[in-house]
């Protein structure tokens, strides 16, 4: 294990637990922190994802001041703290063009991939989501392009993790002409009419996943790869949800609530959830993907109490919406948890196997 990453990777966390946190508030509970509430987008996409993708892109670039980077996007953290708004404002800003500028990199080391490309446009839709915020003071100003960073990022995953399948080119170029169509709605305004486009472009983009990515071929599998196909579908099937709600639901509080929750824990939490066994140890330097059928328990409360919430939000029932977010945030901490343990568990087990080999008969 590489022991000095762990203080990064504990900035994440860091930043995660304070978003779930902000975001229990939000949904209606006393807590104390009542300031948090306002940043919670901010907290989780700039603090927490940013700073989680970023880990994982400077890692294998084995150039340690690079950790900087993923530092300043975890520092962000500092918006919430009285008189620090526009300090932390403008970290999340830095970190979100470091991210640029390393996936830029990516993109200059392998400039015919597909998958570097998409990250670069990803990370640009991020970095104009952050100075949209900075300009407008208005969180659903930057709502759409963080949408699109991470619709972008993760479907770059996707294509890298399956580069091994069969998928003619035309398909592939089908699928840049759907993210095209995405961002052509986020664009003109998102708000207005880009709603309808992006939607209706996410639904096929959700469809082309379930058709074209692994997810047939790991569901017939066992252990962690069945388990990440089940994650996988699980969030190709909030996409769907989301384009439908985006070309469906009127401009209420509670519709946005809904919008932003079937994204960003439906699709992108369940995303998470699929990569997660991958993704932790790479960036702490371990080889082994960690697995338990508990993982399942998880998922399933996480994905079930955003059900609940995006039930109570249609009937508005605000208790609902309270008593949703404990579940949800308790099963990602324990997912987190859960992880770790794994890890942790794994590295003694194959440390003392490692021992035995080397110990004289």
């Amino acid at each position: 294990m590489t022991y000095y990453r762990l203080p990064f990777m504990l900035l994440a966390v860091v930043n995660l637990l304070v978003g779930l946190w902000a975001g229990l508030i939000r949904a209606g509970w006393s807590f104390p922190g009542t300031s948090l509430v306002v940043h919670h987008g901010a907290i989780m996409i700039g603090g927490f994802l940013t700073t989680l993708i970023l880990l994982e892109k400077v890692v294998p670039l084995k150039k340690n001041v690079l950790l900087l980077i993923p530092m300043i996007s975890a520092l962000s953290l500092m918006m919430v703290v009285p008189g620090y708004y526009h300090p932390g404002l403008y970290l999340l800003i830095a970190g979100s063009i470091g991210l640029l500028l390393v996936l830029s990199y990516y993109l200059y080391l392998y400039p015919r991939d597909v998958s570097a490309f998409l990250m670069v446009l990803g990370a640009a839709c991020l970095v104009l989501g952050d100075v949209m915020l900075l300009q407008q003071q208005f969180y659903p100003s930057a709502f759409p392009w963080w949408m699109a960073f991470l619709l972008l990022t993760i479907t770059a995953e996707r294509l890298e993790l399956s580069k091994f399948l069969p998928v003619t080119a035309n398909n592939k170029k089908l699928l840049m002409g759907l993210l095209f169509l995405f961002l052509v709605g986020v664009a003109i305004p998102f708000h207005d009419y880009g709603k309808y486009l992006s939607g209706a472009a996410a639904v096929c983009v959700a469809l082309w996943m379930l058709k074209h990515d692994v997810i047939g071929i790991g569901i017939k599998k066992e252990g962690l790869t069945r388990f990440s196909s089940i994650a996988l579908l699980t969030a190709n099937a909030w996409l769907i949800l989301e384009g439908i709600l985006l070309m469906v639901l009127p401009a209420t509080a509670l519709s946005y609530d809904m919008l932003v929750h079937v994204f960003f824990i439906g699709y992108a939490f369940a995303m998470i959830f699929a990569h997660g066994p991958i993704i932790l140890p790479g960036v702490l330097g371990i080889t082994l993907q960690p697995y338990h059928p508990m993982l399942y328990t998880w998922l399933l409360l996480v994905q079930g109490s955003l059900l609940f919430r995006v039930c109570s939000d249609a009937v508005s029932n605000p208790e609902g919406r309270k008593v949703s977010g404990i579940f949800l945030g308790v099963g990602v901490v324990l997912y987190f948890v859960t992880l770790v343990v794994l890890v942790v568990k794994g590295r003694r087990v194959s440390d003392h196997g490692a021992a035995n080999r080397l110990s004289p008969e």
